[in-house]
């Protein structure tokens, strides 16, 4: 068989880090990208001694055309032509009220978790097709459910989840599956890497004070482990035929089942009843289930 090639952005840490060595062990060239590569390969290499002959550390930011062209480029000339799947992984987190962020705060997130998403994508089309390859994107639990202090995140995976849809159906007649994940709280390095609003507006004091202490608490308990969602990409890619989302963690589940089951008012009255007790108490924190990290 002629071996398959992956390219999976955001390989530094969490999901796309532990798909790298779980794609490396099924005998595949991993395109594993990351930004300033060159400082921190080692992050990879130093762990697949064994497979460096099938792996490559590619500088990419996906915000940088420049770096998309080079990653075209890279799938054309080193890869010949020939690419069978992309994970688009990299992201990150912005919290804070909408008050509180600045334009650029607003433009970077969308540039990182959507618009990177779309134009690598984009890029990396006429090699997929000629494969008839795969397409996977890392959502989140917040592309399907809206949460106080997450608005920028929310609508960047609202975009992506639009975006995955809408390629599903469009790329189906030439052979290119397309399939999103949505995690709920796993254990990775998503709370440390995510950014907070530069500006404290007191308005939503008592809200930003209460939602950091449910991370921080959060944060101490035991949370599935961020493999899970790696293992979830790695069947994706390997099955004959990809299901358009998957939900990945408990939470995940219980929020996609909250809206689908229930009217949309009772939806609604449930969440807001939940929010209420999160954000608006001043002393408390209420117990949530373990499960339930906010690291989507």
């Amino acid at each position: 068989m002629t071996q398959k090639t992956v390219l999976v952005t955001g390989c530094s840490s969490g999901f796309g880090h532990l798909l790298v060595h779980r794609m490396l062990k099924r005998g595949w060239h991993v395109v594993a990208t990351m930004r300033r590569a060159n400082e921190r390969r080692d992050l990879i290499t130093s762990t697949e001694s064994g497979s460096a002959g099938n792996l490559t550390v590619l500088e990419l930011d996906v915000t940088r055309s420049e770096d998309l062209a080079k990653a075209a480029a890279f799938v054309q000339g080193k890869c010949q032509g020939s690419l069978d799947a992309l994970v688009n992984n990299a992201g990150y987190g912005l919290f804070g009220a909408l008050e509180e962020l600045t334009e650029g705060q607003l433009r970077d997130q969308m540039e990182v978790n959507f618009f990177g998403v779309a134009l690598l994508t984009r890029a990396l089309l006429p090699y997929l097709r000629a494969s008839r390859g795969r397409v996977v994107n890392i959502s989140s639990v917040f592309g399907y459910t809206g949460m106080p202090l997450t608005a920028a995140y929310c609508a960047s995976k609202f975009a992506l989840e639009g975006l995955s849809e809408a390629l599903y159906h469009e790329l189906r007649p030439h052979g290119v599956q397309v399939a999103v994940v949505q995690p709920g709280g796993h254990r990775t390095r998503f709370g440390q890497n995510s950014r907070w609003s530069n500006d404290r507006c007191s308005t939503y004091g008592v809200q930003r004070a209460n939602y950091q202490n449910l991370q921080s608490k959060l944060m101490t308990r035991k949370a599935v482990s961020a493999d899970h969602v790696a293992a979830i990409a790695e069947k994706l890619l390997l099955c004959p035929v990809m299901p358009l989302r998957v939900r990945a963690g408990r939470d995940a589940a219980v929020a996609h089942w909250l809206r689908r089951l229930l009217p949309e008012f009772l939806s609604l009255a449930v969440t807001s009843r939940v929010y209420d007790r999160i954000f608006t108490n001043p002393v408390a924190v209420p117990s949530l289930p373990s499960s339930l990290e906010i690291q989507p």
